[in-house]
């Protein structure tokens, strides 16, 4: 019933990436978590298309990536829900021997050189999950067991030391674990299962970590700034009548200045100014900044030189 929206964290990361100077300090920490980022949307997807191979013998509503808010705010990989139970899935694409470990919990990562990595532990991930998603629909009068696994998408893991207090499994066996859970007592209609489900879409709200520079401590002087050449990546290419040209290769792109607005409002700042504006693109004039601002869809408020411009997130 829901998919899975934009990776905003991925996105983030990749542009601050590309504009964050080779021999910056956080270059290589923020390179290895966009690395894993696409790995966990890898994984993701490795389980959405478990949902779209296999049916099950009873009504039930798949929900991908959802985000609400109870006593704090959550985010769940997948919610399976029926009227009988609901499952908490949390996907992890993380290769190697694993070991779960308690006291404290954290999960060890051994890769094939014999590098140990420590992640957080999914076991605690999901427990406050359940618990925040059953408070969410204890405040809807909805009452029903919610069962929590440990998914791993990874085809080359291994588990030296198991989970204790959640099931860990193969993505391919998510058909199996869901079917042997008993249909003990209905906790809901059919119709109520599917408004609750409604509920959850509408409630949704998507996570937006940015400005990623605040996120990260980075200064945002420290970015290259000016507007970049998509085919070649050089930035500070130049905007004549029939666009933006790029000296090294010579593309030309009419829209290049939307590219590099957007990539201000998700490393820098939540909302622009002329003057921001002028000195980001490399424009010669405050005129050229007015234009391209109000040529594009953000919200305006405030006249003349205090005039803010702020983008419209979803």
């Amino acid at each position: 019933m829901k998919v899975r929206t934009e990776e905003y964290s991925y996105f983030g990361l990749q542009l601050l990436d590309r504009r964050l100077p080779e021999m910056h300090e956080l270059k290589e920490l923020i390179r290895s978590k966009m690395h894993l980022a696409m790995a966990g949307i890898h994984g993701e997807f490795r389980v959405d298309e478990v949902f779209h191979k296999y049916s099950f013998p009873f009504e039930y509503v798949v929900l991908h990536d959802v985000s609400l808010e109870s006593y704090g705010k959550f985010q769940i990989d997948t919610v399976f829900l029926t009227q009988h139970f609901a499952v908490v899935l949390e996907s992890k694409n993380i290769g190697g021997k694993l070991s779960f470990k308690e006291n404290p919990y954290q999960l060890e990562r051994e890769n094939e050189e014999g590098k140990v990595d420590v992640f957080e532990s999914p076991e605690i991930q999901i427990e406050r999950n359940i618990y925040l998603l059953d408070e969410w629909m204890k405040q809807r009068s909805v009452t029903i067991p919610i069962y929590g696994v440990i998914v791993l998408t990874n085809f080359k893991v291994r588990v030296i030391e198991p989970p204790t207090k959640y099931n860990a499994i193969l993505h391919q066996t998510i058909p199996v674990y869901l079917r042997k859970i008993p249909l003990e007592k209905q906790c809901m209609s059919s119709n109520d299962m599917h408004a609750l489900s409604k509920e959850i879409v509408t409630s949704h709200k998507p996570y937006f970590p940015y400005p990623m520079c605040s996120r990260w401590g980075i200064h945002p002087n420290d970015l290259h700034t000016g507007v970049c050449c998509e085919k070649c990546g050089v930035f500070g290419i130049e905007k004549k009548k029939n666009g933006w040209n790029c000296k090294r290769c010579g593309h030309v792109d009419r829209l290049a200045h939307e590219k590099a607005i957007r990539e201000w409002f998700v490393l820098i700042g939540k909302t622009i100014k002329n003057r921001q504006c002028k000195k980001f693109l490399h424009l010669d004039t405050s005129q050229s900044a007015c234009r391209i601002l109000n040529s594009m869809n953000l919200v305006k408020s405030g006249n003349g030189k205090n005039t803010i411009y702020t983008w419209k997130w979803k």
